[in-house]
């Protein structure tokens, strides 16, 4: 096939995993061009500050795991919360995994199995940990095509040949190739990705390893703004499922790329915006302040209330209406970053109605032409 480049990555019918870089090019170019000058992007702390916290919430949403910043926060900072164990488990592990690969560089056989021990640590079922080998299971592992439960699942790769694909896979990350530039390694750290997937090492969390992995490989090759990925499949998680089937078909990962290239790109625009808003006149952001603003740049109703709260519970646990207004969105219309409308017909609770609100216009500093995935225009007055 013209313009095609196969990879040393075999899938199970003996295919080869392959992309078709000419078509992705505009979608690299384009990012490429949107990431110059955004020099804060290109920083370890701008990594780190996305990791501890956000990408940790964005790595178990995937998952279904709908954990509040805040609930994050304050078991990371082992402050007194009554929570289940299984719950601390799944944001604790995560922190304690990244913790891991930004201070370790090798990626093999034996610092993966480190850091899955870190990331599985008391989630894995009694018989599922009985039945693990010394670095992958001893067992078929099936796998649902969705979160949702349906008589549609694949199968992870044969037992015997778990060691033979990972070894691929470890010859790949570490080959050399396919790190000329920064989007090179992105690309190839999102094939990893899906490979790792792909087999299934493991009975359970191999998504949040073989995402975990790929951030490692991200922050060994200082790609770091790159590390939002996680972000980026939250807020289109059907389209990346859908992604993953196609590219288990053929082993063709074009479509799969291009997903996570223009989803990416879309996740830094609200980046740069929420970084403008913050510059403006030393607005000071918390963590939960740039959540919301999150939430509101991909509102797709109508700009209420409501309509911010109803985003908000798609991707928290359960908390009061009136709660999400006074803890969450209130702060942002003090600091008049939001700008009350109209009252609507509608309440949001008793004795609170709900209301249009719009970004304030005065607040955004940004270059409209590098903003092409957000139409501004819908959130401001």
């Amino acid at each position: 096939m013209a313009n095609v480049t196969t990879l040393n990555l075999e899938m199970f019918n003996g295919r080869k995993v392959h992309i078709n870089r000419e078509y992705l090019q505009p979608y690299e170019e384009e990012l490429l061009s949107f990431l110059e000058g955004q020099d804060y992007m290109q920083t370890l702390k701008f990594a780190k500050t996305m990791m501890m916290g956000q990408e940790i919430k964005s790595n178990n949403n995937i998952e279904g795991i709908n954990d509040d910043l805040s609930v994050i926060d304050e078991v990371i900072k082992k402050r007194v919360l009554s929570l289940p164990e299984i719950q601390r488990k799944r944001i604790i592990n995560l922190y304690h995994g990244y913790k891991y690969i930004l201070s370790h560089k090798i990626i093999d056989k034996e610092h993966l199995k480190e850091l899955y021990a870190l990331l599985s640590d008391d989630l894995l079922e009694p018989t599922d940990k009985n039945r693990m080998g010394e670095y992958y299971r001893c067992g078929m592992v099936y796998i649902l095509k969705s979160l949702y439960l349906d008589n549609n699942y694949f199968t992870g790769c044969e037992v015997d040949k778990i060691d033979y694909y990972m070894d691929q896979f470890f010859d790949f990350v570490n080959n050399g190739e396919m790190e000329h530039s920064n989007i090179d390694v992105f690309i190839k750290s999102q094939i990893m990705h899906f490979y790792f997937v792909y087999i299934h090492p493991y009975f359970d969390v191999n998504g949040r390893t073989s995402r975990t992995v790929s951030m490692w490989y991200l922050l060994n090759n200082k790609c770091y703004p790159y590390i939002i990925f996680n972000r980026a499949i939250v807020f289109a998680r059907k389209d990346y499922e859908n992604n993953i089937i196609k590219g288990r078909a053929q082993g063709d990962l074009t479509l799969f790329l291009k997903y996570m290239i223009t989803s990416v790109e879309k996740e830094l625009e609200k980046e740069y915006v929420i970084h403008s808003i913050g510059e403006y006149k030393g607005i000071n952001l918390t963590d939960e302040n740039c959540q919301m603003l999150e939430y509101l740049l991909v509102t797709n109703s109508n700009l209420t209330v409501k309509d911010l709260i109803n985003t908000y519970k798609n991707y928290n646990n359960h908390k009061k209406v009136k709660e999400i207004f006074e803890e969450k969105i209130l702060p942002l219309i003090d600091k008049n970053i939001l700008i009350r409308g109209d009252d609507t017909k509608s309440f949001i609770a008793r004795g609170v109605h709900n209301m249009r609100i719009f970004l304030n216009p005065d607040v955004i500093q940004v270059n409209p032409d590098k903003v092409k995935h957000l139409s501004l225009t819908r959130y401001t007055k």
